[in-house]
């Protein structure tokens, strides 16, 4: 630039000279010279500054250290608002379509369990498709549906339904320096860590681990930090049915998390579930009901129509680099309750899971997760289905004391929208000592093959 500045100031100041000594001829042949020679010296110096540019994009691109850092803030359309333009907030005076964002996922697979399982011949289907719309209606508050179809393969008996669907306050002030956020509708329980991955997209695997909490519920849901922990409290119907009530009895959740060091996040979930016939939230594929509802179980039916339920679970997630490359360990730990009207069936679940992680280079990551759930009591079992793959619900019933799973996974993300993923697995069964069933000697092997895309 500052070439390109003198040339021309020089230019300028010759110009009464030369046309003293050459005539107008020669000071308009000089003249365009002299232009000529500032636009080649501006071109070199473009191009001198478009191929430094390049060669660092090129550097950051590469860089393993850039491309294995996790982000910051987990942007996923169920919990961060989008980021939408600046240029104008005010939602009434915007175009109907600049209030809208449309985001979503799919996933389809091939997948093959052994003699044992849900897929035993093999086969391809479509896995999970689901659309996330959100909508501004005022300043600091939207609108949020999600709409699901083919949930967890389920293709021939469950239709297209809404999961979460909420009205969303953000920014509320409650002082100076302390403001909350709101959610009133549908929504995820907030208990634990996998309901934030489970879908296909985030899941690094296939399978979900064995214990698998998740579920939604309609209730309200209110969040905030303060000191450096986050947290989340709720309170909801509790119970399976979709915006309808059995009684008066509600779920209550409390989750608080932070990082105490920089390279480790734990969190706390605990949850106090009413009197219901089917809870809302789910473990191990199965629900929290009354023994022997809805599957067979050997030591009885149990006479109450309700049952209450008690939840805890710890989560832990450490960082570290092993050869420059990203690796992490995630641990989890829970335990829970069945209280039932007659003590002889109440149960007492515990659940844990180890997964370690290694990002290979920018696109390649392996990792192993094992995991279980169980009463771990051989005269008191309960339902644990393994969800989607295994089928311990219709297998056994209540009669499972103990279920296993073990799966190791190579996966595949060229970009933020495309993951591709290979998992080989194995689930196991272990039955109460008066059982009829014989859970071993049958293959509970699992291996498929799945891309999931997000838009």
């Amino acid at each position: 630039m500052v070439r390109s500045i003198c040339i021309g100031f020089g230019a300028f100041l010759l110009t009464p000279a030369i046309h003293a000594a050459e005539g107008n001829e020669a000071l308009q042949e000089r003249v365009e010279q002299l232009s000529r020679q500032l636009q080649e010296l501006r071109e070199h110096i473009h191009g001198e500054q478009s191929e430094k540019n390049t060669r660092e994009v090129t550097t950051l691109e590469s860089s393993d250290e850039i491309a294995a850092t996790p982000p910051l803030v987990d942007l996923t359309p169920q919990q961060i608002p989008s980021l939408k333009d600046s240029g104008d907030s005010n939602v009434l005076t915007n175009p109907w379509w600049r209030n809208f964002d449309i985001s979503g996922f799919g996933a389809a697979g091939y997948f093959d369990t052994g003699s044992a399982g849900t897929r035993d011949d093999g086969g391809f289907e479509i896995k999970e498709v689901s659309l996330f719309v959100t909508a501004d209606v005022w300043e600091n508050i939207e609108l949020f549906m999600e709409l699901q179809t083919n949930r967890l393969g389920k293709d021939d008996d469950k239709f297209t339904r809404t999961g979460e669907v909420y009205v969303h306050f953000h920014d509320i002030p409650i002082s100076d320096s302390i403001t909350v956020g709101l959610k009133l509708g549908r929504i995820d329980i907030p208990f634990g860590e996998e309901y934030l991955w489970q879908d296909s997209i985030d899941n690094p695997l296939i399978t979900n681990t064995a214990a698998y909490p998740y579920g939604w519920d309609e209730g309200i849901l209110v969040y905030g930090s303060y000191g450096g922990l986050s947290w989340i409290a709720a309170v909801t119907d509790g119970t399976d049915h979709r915006s309808q009530e059995e009684n008066s009895d509600k779920a209550l959740n409390l989750k608080i998390s932070g990082s105490p060091l920089d390279a480790l996040e734990v969190s706390l979930s605990v949850m106090v579930n009413g009197d219901v016939s089917k809870s809302a939230i789910e473990f191990g594929g199965s629900h929290f009901r009354p023994v022997g509802i809805a599957h067979e179980s050997t030591l009885g039916v149990s006479t109450s129509s309700e049952v209450g339920a008690n939840l805890l679970e710890t989560n832990a997630k450490y960082e570290f680099s092993l050869r420059n490359k990203r690796a992490f360990l995630a641990f989890s730990l829970g335990s829970a309750e069945a209280d039932d009207n007659d003590p002889i069936f109440d149960r007492d679940f515990r659940w844990f899971s180890i997964e370690p992680y290694l990002q290979l280079n920018n696109s390649w990551y392996v990792l192993l997760r094992y995991s279980e759930i169980g009463t771990y009591d051989s005269s008191a079992g309960y339902h644990f289905d393994g969800k989607t793959f295994a089928g311990g619900n219709s297998a056994f019933g209540y009669d499972t004391q103990r279920f296993r799973r073990m799966s190791a996974g190579l996966g595949w993300t060229p970009n933020p929208h495309v993951r591709a993923k290979f998992e080989i697995a194995r689930d196991w069964f272990e039955l109460i000592d008066v059982s009829p069933f014989t859970p071993r000697n049958k293959d509970r092997s699992f291996a498929g093959f799945e891309i999931a895309v997000g838009f």
